[in-house]
């Protein structure tokens, strides 16, 4: 596949204050892509938006919990306020909790499927509506190899991965 030029274009990341999505929000501006940043945690955000800005982009963090669904879409809303559209949507926003199934508090558990499978279900619903609107656009959802396979302790996790797995596929197949 050839190299595609992401100059100009309007990334949304979830997730993007460490990690995978810190390292993808630094590529996509060293390829001169408008940002916007997404994460619970503020100060990170910051700090980041202001390096991605320092390598020649437009950056807008914005604090976020995924989890909410009311907050993706005002995550959405201000991305379109900024930028006009959106161009890439990275769902990459993940939490685990690691431990015996029967230890790991339930509330925690619930916590893991909300921001793993239910932000990756809001993110996606906002960004293919407006990719529709636009008549064009990219989802990234992030999974994990857990999404496939198990291993001992990660049941929410798991279960939350073979969920955004089984919503990719579907949404692939047209459905």
């Amino acid at each position: 596949m050839a190299p595609q030029d992401l100059s100009g274009k309007v990334v949304v990341i979830t997730g993007a204050s460490s990690g995978f999505g810190k390292g993808a929000a630094r590529r996509f501006a060293r390829e001169g892509c408008s940002l916007v940043l997404a994460a619970r945690r503020g100060n990170l955000l910051d700090e980041l938006a202001r390096e991605c800005r320092s390598l020649g982009a437009q950056a807008l963090a914005i604090e976020a919990d995924v989890s909410d669904r009311e907050t993706v879409a005002r995550l959405a809303s201000a991305a379109l306020a900024e930028f006009g559209r959106i161009d890439i949507w990275v769902n990459n926003a993940g939490v685990g909790a690691i431990g015996p199934f029967e230890d790991i508090p339930l509330d925690d558990q619930a916590k893991v499927v909300e921001t793993n499978l239910l932000g990756t279900l809001y993110g996606s619903f906002h960004a293919y509506r407006q990719f529709r609107q636009q008549g064009s656009g990219i989802l990234i959802n992030i999974a994990s190899e857990l999404g496939r396979e198990t291993v001992p302790y990660y049941a929410a996790y798991t279960a939350s991965k073979h969920g955004v797995i089984g919503l990719c596929d579907l949404a692939a197949a047209g459905g």
